[in-house]
């Protein structure tokens, strides 16, 4: 079923300025309840889609336990909330028992369907690619990028502090490809954990039977993630950063600009020497046109 979102003013998303939210008064309070302000109009689909590819493959996984324990109240209050850097943005980067390893930077993901660990940490772990089994299938990014995992490998993992600990079975998606993250834990294990995500504490939480596990997200790996992830991007957005440039027939490279801002371009070989020093000039004084 494809979300609804609620436009206020005239279809326009309202600015964030930052401020916190205000509750509302519930009806029965000191104060006359507001009513909430109505919707100019409801979207009830982003694009269509071909009716006979629409149905989505049911496939059944753990449940959560209805145990006991299950049932324990989780709790988020002020002592929960970081030490330092708060207010903040940042994603949920834990350390988790993967087998026998403790592996970091971690990304709790609600929003991902897939759990994944990236080839770079899988070989780390000692494991080959004779581990892991290829069913053929293949991922879906957030704008519809496929990406083909090298296969899909089944390991443990586990969470603990002081008042308790639990374990589970993972169904990894191994990939191949740069990232800050040494693995992703998406919504499916999260549920088997019966864990439940506060943004604004940077921790998770989740009952066993001798106790509520916190796990605390790590503020320097967070960090560090976006750092590598937005270098990631910008070599992938710009690779004269990780590429040297090849000259082609044709046409030769000339440098522009004072070292530590210099920029390359190209000129055609077939101009003599005056014509290319012309040139040259030219493209100098207009150098903050070119990227």
């Amino acid at each position: 079923m494809a979300p609804t979102f609620n436009a206020a003013q005239k279809g326009k998303a309202p600015a964030d300025t930052g401020a916190p939210a205000q509750d509302l008064q519930p009806p029965g309070s000191g104060q006359p309840a507001r009513s909430y302000p109505l919707a100019t109009r409801t979207i009830n689909t982003i694009f269509s889609i071909d009716p006979a590819v629409a149905h989505r493959q049911v496939v059944e996984v753990d449940g959560i336990s209805h145990q006991p324990s299950s049932f324990i109240p989780l709790i988020f209050c002020h002592e929960d909330l970081p030490r330092v850097g708060n207010p903040h943005n940042d994603p949920i980067v834990a350390t988790a028992r993967v087998t026998d390893f403790d592996g970091r930077r971690v990304l709790l993901d609600s929003g991902s369907a897939t759990d994944i660990l990236f080839e770079s940490a899988f070989l780390q772990m000692g494991l080959r690619e004779t581990n892991i089994f290829c069913p053929g299938t293949t991922l879906l990014g957030f704008s519809g990028e496929r990406v083909q995992p090298l296969g899909f490998i089944s390991l443990s993992i586990s969470f603990c502090d002081d008042n308790g600990h639990a374990m589970s079975m993972v169904n990894f998606a191994v990939i191949r490809a740069k990232s800050g993250y040494n693995a992703i834990l998406g919504r499916t294990i999260l549920n088997t954990f019966g864990m439940v995500i506060s943004m604004p504490h940077l921790c998770a939480k989740f009952p066993t039977s001798s106790g509520v596990v916190n796990i605390r997200g790590h503020l320097r790996q967070a960090t560090r993630c976006f750092q590598i992830s937005t270098q990631l991007v910008v070599d992938h957005l710009d690779p004269r950063e990780s590429q040297p440039l090849i000259p082609q027939k044709g046409v030769i490279n000339v440098t522009l600009g004072r070292e530590g801002s210099s920029k390359i371009v190209n000129i055609s070989s077939s101009m003599n020497a005056n014509q290319q020093a012309d040139v040259t000039v030219l493209l100098s004084e207009y150098i903050d046109v070119f990227a």
